[in-house]
């Protein structure tokens, strides 16, 4: 959905409250500690997604596309249909889809994410449900997208291919069929009218929320407005629990402007979901793991995260991953949409909310700002060393869902060309390019926007970034500039060859050949004013990739891990290579990269009793919410993983998280850092627990640093 970055949200979550703490003291090496364990990558680190707004890609059924509504003048707004607008429905529907699968595949797309197919409101203020997120009957698919058993022989069609197929669901809210008595629509404060159950007792919703009694609430005493609905819709609604005007918050549209409100306002309308009822939760998860048992989905992308509470993620999710596991789902990747581009917010919603993957829009934020040469190669090595944000018994950034932009927020094409359109097309075209090795040779589960790889620009975000694929009739679609190619016109996309697909293809298949570039370590190498570099590596092997954003050749040197005389170029150019120990010295092109593979086998430096961990005293870090930063730090440049332990003292240890990499040096941050957080919720003030780091080595070597004794404290 369009988003809103809402400042004041950031700060209500993110709170006041600092975290301190006092070292007690340190004892000998722990012979129990918590074990060396694997980072744990998640469920998208291995994958790559190809995005689609179903109603823009192919048109496989026209007998659908108006629902044998026939309008006498367009847009039809009974129907929603009117190819010749952005706002309405196209004909794209899931006969078109399953068509094109090979397509995708060829591309070397392992996973494939559509847009809601719910049956929607078709018509709502002035535009159409085409889109899906203005959901009525969530138990079957929109007639504009085919049938039911169109759905599931695309779904069928797409397993046979490899392919997983991602639902894009929505649990924050439904389509805007509720009005207030009085039709006023501001927000309205629980501090100035809360909630009540039906004998006027006023409660605070939070304090129930997650739990599985809730007080009896009542349309016409509950709420601060009064909810109603047209007699004829009381029923429009399916499942039948979200017909009950009692499970929705009814509190007036959000105020952008006051980050409180975000929770329980309606989102431009829409009518808000009351998440923290029982009742509301567990019809969610019925209704969601119904699509899983009778449609065979594969994984979960989750419109407008932030707008439901924590305790709902907190027994959704679980209750969603056993459905899907008990169902043939070993995998099952769920990634939220959290649309804030401070990543230490968007963390929270992984290491504290439960989520297993969000969208990495903080990587967008700066990627993209790189790649139009508006940002730089420090920004970006700075940048990542805030994926130990991310760092848990359960989670790292390796799992989050990457990309470089979507239908909100535009395509990476436009802002190319708003920057880059007076240096001609030949530079465009590196830029895009560059895009994509970003994207595809980055750490992340890298998600692609259909038609970018037709090199489709646009004018903005939203409805101006969802061209069709097929044949448009939007008149200014068919004259919109196109990156590598010419305007579309008439013709379709599918019929054009592009040089992005080129790219893309031999990226994803370089990926796919060495599973290091996809899912591997990622060590920040290099960062300066035009020239980002990172190690991937996997299995003793060492890749160097590097970047250069500059329209100009750069120079550089990077250091590496691995003692190897020669190594090989694998994609991309570098000139004038040359190797001294573990330094490699090179030139890039401008707008370029290259991916470099050691021709040798990566080996250890230290020897086994070389090997050692030393665990520093835990300190707040001001640039997270409130945590306590815990950090190791390892002697030598080797690749190896740190786990930390933690426990009460004399009971067992429990893992902080992994993590195996270590941290850029910054102007804020010391380089060489292995690193990972306490959890304020977690402890009671005053609690002292005991802390453990340990690592192991790639020849499976295991050192354990000695036992540290900390005390939580808070103040402020």
């Amino acid at each position: 959905m369009k988003r809103r970055y809402v400042a004041s949200l950031a700060l209500a979550i993110l709170g006041s409250t600092l975290l301190l703490g006092t070292p007690v003291s340190s004892s000998a090496t722990s012979t129990s500690a918590t074990p060396a364990l694997p980072v744990a990558r998640g469920d998208l680190s291995t994958q790559s997604v190809y995005f689609v707004m179903t109603d823009r890609f192919a048109n496989g059924d026209t007998s659908n596309d108006d629902l044998g509504i026939r309008c006498i003048a367009a847009p039809c707004l009974i129907s929603g249909f009117d190819p010749t607008s952005p706002a309405y429905y196209h004909g794209g529907d899931f006969k078109g889809l399953t068509a094109h699968l090979s397509y995708i595949k060829s591309l070397g797309f392992t996973s494939l994410w559509v847009t809601p197919p719910v049956k929607g409101q078709y018509v709502q203020g002035g535009s159409a449900d085409y889109h899906g997120y203005w959901g009525l009957d969530f138990t079957t698919i929109d007639p504009h997208l085919g049938t039911e058993a169109d759905f599931k022989t695309f779904v069928a069609a797409a397993h046979k291919l490899g392919m997983k197929v991602i639902l894009d669901i929505v649990v924050n809210h439904t389509a805007d069929l509720i009005t207030y008595q009085g039709e006023n629509y501001s927000y309205v404060s629980a501090s100035s009218s809360p909630y009540k159950s039906c004998d006027g007792t006023p409660f605070n919703p939070a304090d129930y929320a997650g739990l599985a009694t809730f007080p009896k609430m009542c349309v016409a005493n509950s709420f601060p407005n009064i909810p109603q609905v047209a007699p004829e819709l009381a029923n429009a609604k399916s499942p039948a629990f979200l017909n009950d005007l009692t499970n929705y918050h009814n509190r007036g549209n959000i105020d952008f402007s006051d980050g409180t409100t975000y929770l329980d306002g309606d989102f431009d309308g829409l009518d808000d979901l009351f998440t923290e009822k029982p009742a509301v939760l567990q019809g969610e998860i019925d209704l969601w793991s119904s699509w899983i048992t009778r449609f065979n989905i594969d994984g979960f992308r989750i419109d407008t995260t932030p707008y439901v509470n924590a305790a709902f993620w907190q027994k959704f999710i679980p209750a969603i991953l056993k459905v899907a596991h008990a169902n043939g789902h070993p995998t099952f990747p769920i990634f939220g949409e959290v649309s804030f581009s401070d990543p230490s917010l968007t963390a929270t919603y992984v290491t504290e909310q439960g989520l297993p993957s969000v969208l990495d829009f903080p990587l967008q934020a700066v990627a993209s700002k790189y790649v139009v040469n508006n940002g730089t190669g420090q920004q970006l090595a700075d940048f990542f060393n805030t994926d130990d944000f991310y760092t848990s018994a359960t989670s790292s950034s390796y799992g989050l869902a990457t990309f470089m932009g979507n239908h909100d927020i535009g395509r990476i094409g436009t802002a190319i060309y708003n920057a880059d359109q007076y240096a001609g097309d030949q530079a465009m075209l590196q830029r895009d390019e560059l895009s994509d090795a970003l994207l595809f040779l980055l750490r992340g589960g890298p998600i692609l926007y259909y038609g970018d790889e037709k090199g489709m620009t646009g004018t903005g975000g939203d409805q101006a970034a969802r061209q069709d694929m097929f044949p448009t009739q939007v008149a200014e679609w068919q004259t919109q500039y196109r990156i590598g190619s010419s305007p579309i016109g008439t013709q379709s996309a599918f019929d054009v060859q592009n040089p992005m697909q080129d790219v893309i293809t031999a990226l994803q298949s370089l990926t796919s050949k060495y599973p290091a570039l996809r899912a591997g370590t990622q060590q920040v190498r290099y960062g300066d004013s035009s020239v980002f570099a990172v190690s991937r590596y996997s299995g003793g092997q060492e890749f160097l990739v590097a970047f250069n954003t500059s329209d100009s050749p750069a120079a550089f040197t990077t250091p590496v891990s691995t003692q190897s005389p020669t190594w090989s170029t694998l994609s991309g150019s570098a000139q004038a290579l040359t190797v001294a120990g573990k330094n490699l010295t090179m030139t890039l092109p401008a707008r370029a990269w290259v991916v470099l593979k050691a021709d040798k086998s990566f080996s250890p430096s230290l020897t086994k009793k070389q090997l050692s961990v030393t665990l520093n005293a835990p300190a707040v870090d001001f640039n997270t919410p409130r945590w306590i930063g815990v950090n190791a730090t390892v002697p030598g440049s080797d690749f190896e993983t740190v786990t930390f332990g933690i426990r009460l003292p004399g009971k067992p240890w429990s893992s902080l998280g992994s993590t195996d990499r270590r941290t850029f040096a910054t102007t804020d941050v010391p380089g060489g850092l292995y690193r990972t957080y306490i959890h304020p919720q977690d402890y009671k003030a005053g609690t002292t627990v005991q802390l453990v780091a340990t690592v192991k080595d790639a020849s499976g070597n295991v050192a354990t640093s000695k036992i540290l004794t900390y005390k939580v404290n808070y103040s402020g």
